[in-house]
C-alpha cells in the first residue's frame, strides 16, 4: 500500500511503517513546509493515501472540494509515542478497511469513516 505521511508525522512512524511493508513518502524527508493543497495534489497524481494529524485536511475536503482519490486517515492524538501511532496504522491498514474515497478518523478507542 502507497502511503503519504503528512510533515507532522514523526519520522520514526514513517521508520515503522517501511520496515512493516509499506511504501512511504515522508513530505518532512521531501517536501518540508509544502501547502496542504500541493500534498493532496501530490497524493493524487502517486495515489497514495494521506496520513496525517492536521485537522485541516477535513476543512480542506469539506468545505473547499478537494478530495484525494486514495482518502485520509486523521488521527487525532498527536500526543501518542511514535511507535504507538505506527502500531495503530499498521494495524489498521492491515485490516482489510477500505479507505479509497474516505476520510478515516483514528484515536485509540475508536475508528469512524465518512465518505468523501
Amino acid at each position: 500500500m502507497k502511503l503519504l505521511a503528512d510533515e507532522n508525522i514523526p519520522l520514526e512512524t514513517v521508520e515503522l511503517l517501511e520496515e512493516s511493508g509499506f511504501d512511504v513518502l515522508s513530505i518532512l524527508r521531501k517536501y518540508s513546509g509544502v501547502a496542504d493543497t500541493k500534498i493532496i495534489d501530490l497524493a493524487n497524481n502517486e495515489d497514495r493515501l494521506i496520513i496525517t494529524f492536521d485537522k485541516d485536511f477535513g476543512f480542506l475536503v469539506f468545505a473547499r472540494g478537494f478530495l484525494p482519490k486514495k482518502g485520509i486517515i486523521f488521527l487525532r492524538n498527536a500526543e501518542l509515542a511514535p511507535e504507538k501511532t505506527a502500531q495503530l496504522l499498521i494495524n489498521l491498514l492491515r485490516s482489510g478497511s477500505t479507505f479509497e474515497g474516505h476520510i478515516t478518523v483514528v484515536t485509540e478507542h475508536f475508528i469512524r469513516q465518512r465518505k468523501l
